[in-house]
């Protein structure tokens, strides 16, 4: 049974400042500030004055809060969640380990005419546009916008350069102020039926090797893999998208039944999926090329197993084995 932590049972040294915590979490410290306020989210170690530290548990625990939010969870439902959880050395591992990012200002709030607005500082035209309408609860300039920019840029500029960025702002609107949940929703959406469509007319084309993407049992998050399927069949690479939900016996049923050049899986939620389970895929000769991806792989992935730390590394993997 493995060893659980706890905010008593200390397993590492580590205690960072709010401002560390904040760099290495890709939070803004006004959000953990506010997230130790209203949910008892923070710091373990509290000293006379304003000298308080986190631990490397404290930092596991706000990194799963975060992605619970993303997955679509309130605030106050992630951080119950998270204060009810314990987590292992292994959970604990990447967090530690994990460089700080650089943090700006966090994205800019506004409210125009009672709306939520999602304001982009340093964005480029279609960034700011792209806010803009989602804020307006304008699909259909979503769409154009992102149709307009898949076909003008391609699919990996698109993902990191226009999605990325608007998506990463609505949710820091959500963390700061639990709103904005439905312009989330409607940006999604347009981001999804954009991508499928773009993949699956450019998929026609496409005639070489078969790569499935699917997301495992309980998580159901499909964004990403719309994002791969369509950066594959830009490069002429032919995908089955399985979806998220997908048990590991279905995965490995089609595997035996199709024999794909690869399988990418994704995983959102920390602690999610466990990559240790992967080893019991089936075998064929020859095998495929097994990626995964995203924060909630617990474990290290076994032998033979590829992680992607981007979806442009994801889509080189793939295109790699299936030249050879």
């Amino acid at each position: 049974m493995p060893a659980i932590i706890n905010a008593q049972s200390e397993a590492s040294s580590l205690w960072v400042s709010v401002a560390v915590a904040a760099r290495r979490l890709g939070i803004a410290p006004a959000t953990l500030r506010t997230w130790d306020r209203r949910y008892g989210l923070g710091p373990s170690q509290r000293e006379g004055g304003s000298h308080r530290r986190y631990s490397v548990v404290d930092l596991a625990r706000l990194d799963y809060m975060a992605a619970l939010i993303r997955s679509g969870s309130s605030p106050a439902q992630a951080a119950a969640t998270a204060l009810s959880r314990t987590f292992t050395p292994e959970e604990c591992a990447p967090i530690a380990s994990r460089p700080a990012t650089v943090i700006g200002g966090g994205a800019a709030l506004g409210r125009v005419g009672g709306g939520n607005v999602v304001a982009t500082p340093g964005g480029d035209r279609r960034v700011r546009g792209l806010a803009k309408s989602a804020s307006a609860i304008d699909q259909t300039a979503c769409a154009s916008i992102i149709s307009e920019s898949l076909h003008d840029i391609g699919v990996i500029p698109t993902w990191e350069e226009l999605l990325m960025p608007v998506l990463k702002s609505i949710g820091e609107m959500w963390e700061l102020r639990e709103c904005g949940i439905e312009v989330e929703h409607v940006l999604s959406t347009a981001v999804q039926v954009e991508l499928s469509a773009f993949s699956f007319k450019t998929a026609t084309q496409a005639s070489r090797g078969t790569v499935l993407l699917g997301a495992l049992a309980g998580d159901d998050h499909q964004l990403p893999l719309w994002a791969v399927g369509a950066a594959l069949a830009e490069q002429g690479i032919r995908f089955v998208h399985l979806g998220g939900g997908l048990p590991l016996e279905s995965l490995s049923d089609v595997i035996s039944r199709i024999g794909p050049s690869g399988v990418f899986l994704w995983s959102q939620l920390q602690g999610s999926a466990d990559a240790d389970r992967l080893d019991g895929l089936p075998s064929l000769r020859p095998n495929p090329r097994i990626v995964i991806g995203g924060p909630g792989w617990r474990n290290a992935p076994p032998r033979g197993v590829h992680v992607a730390d981007s979806l442009g590394g994801a889509v080189a993997l793939m295109s790699e084995i299936i030249a050879d």
